[in-house]
């Protein structure tokens, strides 16, 4: 009798054991559940998440984990019609490493902190309805970052110089927005860029000097901005630069020498 309830015991526990032994699962589970309490789906793309299940990893939409860790990696719900903001939940996919958003109908300020997502390495969120500025800090700790996209919101306001610390990352597209002041001087120490949209915003000031430390960079769009002043002599010294757009803006004088050194590649 006695071993017959010890058998009866340990089956009664062992699914409380193993949610213990493996609380990762439902970290993800939580914050994917949480994300999309704060967000509306009028298309029900987002039927297949169920609080009930263990692990999202076998057949919710959109989400993609690591086979190894059996953690979340990947969350792209790229036109799926979901409208609402964006809540904490995200921040409790630590493994996440690429967050795409793209063409749905968000709204709200940018608030959540991307940082404490230490192994984010791809965040698109354009063509939404975000709007208001970036917090001064939003680029302080995205050392993992290598794409970022904000194109085609609402947002206002300066860019950040706090994006200088975003030292991995390869390619930036904030076009499309209202994004006003002066270029971000930490913009050129961004050594690993490639790609690079800037275009219609409201940006305005001198292109600052320094642009030939971006010597990865293959495509670069400022066009219609106000921007003024002259083109940098050292944009010439950038050798991998194949695209350039500087126009609709309110530059002088002419193209710089050193460009030729552009053309005959």
């Amino acid at each position: 009798m006695r071993s017959l309830l010890c058998v009866f015991f340990f089956m009664f526990l062992s699914p409380f054991l193993v949610k213990s032994l493996n609380p990762s699962l439902n970290d993800d589970v939580l914050g994917l559940i949480v994300f999309k309490a704060d967000i509306q789906d009028p298309d029900g793309k987002l039927s297949s998440w169920n609080e009930e299940d263990d692990s999202p990893c076998n057949n919710w939409v959109g989400v993609k984990c690591n086979p190894r860790s059996n953690r979340v990696s990947d969350l792209v719900l790229d036109g799926f019609g979901l409208s609402g903001k964006l809540g904490r939940g995200l921040l409790q996919l630590q493994f996440l490493r690429k967050l795409s958003l793209a063409r749905n109908n968000l709204t709200g300020s940018i608030s959540l902190s991307f940082s404490e997502l230490s192994d984010l390495r791809v965040l698109d969120l354009s063509e939404n309805g975000f709007s208001g500025s970036i917090p001064s800090d939003f680029f302080s700790q995205c050392g993992s970052l290598r794409s970022i996209s904000l194109a085609k919101n609402r947002f206002s306001g300066p860019i950040p110089e706090s994006l200088g610390s975003c030292s991995t990352l390869a390619s930036l597209n904030l076009s499309g927005n209202q994004f006003s002041g002066p270029l971000p001087l930490g913009l050129w120490s961004l050594s690993g860029l490639r790609s690079l949209d800037l275009s219609d915003n409201l940006l305005e000031g001198e292109i600052p000097k320094g642009i030939e430390a971006l010597n990865n960079l293959r495509a670069i769009s400022l066009r219609n901005n106000q921007l003024t002043g002259e083109v940098p002599d050292g944009i010439g010294n950038c050798l991998l630069l194949r695209s350039i757009d500087l126009s609709r803006n309110l530059l002088s004088g002419g193209l710089p020498s050193t460009m030729q050194k552009l053309l005959v590649q």
